[in-house]
């Protein structure tokens, strides 16, 4: 009995352990967050840029007019909810991506299969989230109706229900799909192609091109998509401009082309690289400060 006992104090965890064996998502989390407060005032923009038309124009005049009716702080408007949300949406989709890797196999269409599914998963709690972020930032100047994240929840709630908070989830979902797939598939591909012949570890700095790249490529992939989810979750929901995703697809292309669907793909772009090389350097770093405790 006693050396049964002496057994599990032995294997009781400290933590410190708990810690140490958490690293992964921890460092995720440290990671997501840094990208996030880096690249939210470049996502500000290109959401007025998708969503409020021709009065916001061009980069430097959409940042000119953001910063003159707000100043710096407009531009980080609808942050607080993501960046509270951030781990859960890491931990989901790097959970399900894990625990699907294994059963697929390792052609790159099999990776695109894996990502596009843990994308999926982690789009449902995502729209809500990416719901709330634009309605909080397609408001600028005047009145706002919306005074934070939660007045903005409790009221799409109380006057919609849940389904009104999950407006626009087929195209979120549809988004996810494609630029989640593109992403961990452009990463693993760098990866490999950057890691020296008989080594394990991947180097820091092909890590952090790699990442850059794939987030870059996942937006040129996913943009159409972005700006029709968009699209529907700024709409007034008491009286909507758009019924549907198709119905949006086809009346933005009627009033403003083909064009329209890549609107916002330069600053999306110009945001990708350094935010996900900013994501993969504080993961970096973090994952193995923890180690070391």
């Amino acid at each position: 009995m006693l050396e049964i006992m002496s057994e599990n104090s032995k294997m009781q965890l400290t933590p410190i352990d708990i810690i140490r064996k958490s690293a992964g998502y921890l460092a995720g989390v440290c990671g997501g967050c840094a990208g996030l407060v880096f690249g939210h005032p470049f996502d500000t923009i290109k959401v007025r840029q998708q969503t409020l038309g021709g009065s916001c124009g061009t980069i430097a005049n959409c940042l000119k007019i953001s910063l003159t009716i707000e100043g710096p702080r407009g531009l980080f408007k609808g942050l607080a909810f993501p960046l509270v949300s951030v781990g859960l949406l890491n931990g989901l989709f790097f959970g399900v991506y894990g625990n699907i890797r294994p059963f697929v196999g390792n052609t790159y269409s099999d990776m695109f299969i894996a990502g596009g599914i843990a994308g999926a998963v982690q789009g449902i709690p995502g729209c809500t989230i990416e719901l709330i972020k634009v309605k909080l930032q397609s408001q600028m100047g005047g009145k706002n109706r919306y005074q934070g994240p939660y007045d903005c929840f409790r009221k799409i709630y109380m006057e919609y229900g849940i389904r009104g908070c999950f407006k626009g989830l087929p195209a979120t979902i549809c988004r996810e799909v494609i630029g989640f797939g593109i992403y961990i598939t452009t990463y693993e591909a760098l990866c490999k192609y950057g890691t020296p012949e008989g080594h394990q570890q991947t180097p820091i700095r092909v890590m952090l091109i790699a990442g850059g790249l794939g987030g870059v490529f996942s937006w040129i992939g996913n943009i159409p998509m972005d700006i029709i989810k968009n699209r529907l979750q700024a709409d007034d929901m008491k009286s909507p401009t758009y019924r549907n995703s198709w119905h949006c697809i086809v009346a933005s292309f009627k009033k403003d082309g083909a064009r329209v669907f890549w609107k916002g793909l330069p600053i999306t772009c110009i945001r990708a690289f350094p935010v996900n090389a900013v994501t993969f350097a504080v993961y970096s770093q973090s994952f193995a400060a923890i180690q070391r405790l």
